[in-house]
């Protein structure tokens, strides 16, 4: 019998897990610094990047992987997009083949007239409504942020807490998929 490939494995459990929609805190998720509080800037992205996302290439593999799954991601962040967009270019992926929700616009920082929201849910309202999603189950949400889980789960969508700093590499992604 054939061996399967590691990458044909992720493709069939995206496939199998019944979600359209996979949305990726960024700040402590993905990376292990929280690039918001670090006040990373994007020009220091192109310096930085592989020390900042434990298993880069990986993590590129699972988008990759649930592309060719006919599936979706997203990033959903309190920081800042473009800071965001900056990595998700080392990784490989041009902005307009990436969904990054964030309530910041570039180079905005929260202050006493914009603080931010208390959740995630209304981005993820958005990414449902945008990508035309039957029901709020099609989305799970990768936080590290317990709060931002519960309250995704009290809304309807499907989310998972994840280890701060550890990255998503696909065998932690794998994982978190059978936690959510």
């Amino acid at each position: 019998m054939a061996e399967v490939s590691a990458d044909a494995a992720l493709v069939a459990a995206i496939v199998d897990s019944g979600v359209d929609m996979f949305a990726f805190d960024w700040d402590m998720t993905i990376t292990s610094v929280h690039c918001y509080n670090s006040r990373v800037q994007p020009e220091d992205v192109p310096g930085r990047w592989t020390s900042d996302i434990p298993d880069a290439e990986d993590f590129a593999s699972v988008l990759n992987a649930i592309q060719a799954a006919g599936r979706h991601w997203c990033i959903v962040t309190f920081g800042q997009k473009d800071v965001v967009q900056a990595y998700l270019q080392q990784l490989g992926f041009e902005e307009d083949h990436c969904l990054i929700c964030s309530p910041l616009g570039p180079g905005e920082r929260y202050s006493q007239a914009k603080a931010p929201p208390k959740d995630k849910n209304d981005m993820l309202v958005d990414v449902v409504r945008l990508k035309g999603l039957p029901a709020l189950d099609r989305l799970v949400l990768f936080d590290d942020d317990g709060r931002n889980v519960m309250a995704a789960q009290g809304a309807g969508f499907r989310a998972v807490t994840v280890d701060p700093g550890r990255g998503m590499s696909a065998p932690l992604f794998l994982e978190y998929l059978q936690r959510g």
